[in-house]
């Protein structure tokens, strides 16, 4: 549910820059433009880039994986993650029965959430 929130949130604040502590010393902040959002430490170093991407825009390994593991789920929502050359793809996928957050990344797979339907 944490990530659906975040995901949200994260479309609903796309124009503002925010700064917030996320633990003792780490700070997270992040400020977005034209759909890119842009992920910040506490001194200013560039952490990661972030944007949403249609289902087109997947590589073809990342659909293979999602056909394979998931073929009755259909794809909601995507965001693409760049971080020091690494790409990364935060998936939500819905099927009659519930929601699942997928993290695709290289030839990873992993289910961060998965939320059933009442």
């Amino acid at each position: 549910m944490k990530t659906i929130i975040a995901l949200f949130a994260t479309a609903i604040i796309s124009l503002n820059a925010a700064a917030a502590p996320v633990a003792d010393m780490m700070y997270r902040a992040s400020v977005s433009l034209s759909a890119v959002k842009k992920h910040y430490d506490e001194s200013g170093n560039l952490l990661a880039t972030s944007k949403y991407v249609s289902d087109a825009a997947l590589p073809l390994p990342v659909v293979k994986k999602l056909m394979k593991k998931c073929p009755d789920h259909q794809i909601r929502l995507v965001r693409e993650f760049e971080a020091e050359g690494n790409t990364t793809y935060i998936i939500t996928l819905e099927n009659e029965t519930g929601y699942k957050v997928v993290r695709c990344a290289g030839s990873s797979y992993t289910v961060l959430q998965s939320l059933d339907k009442f």
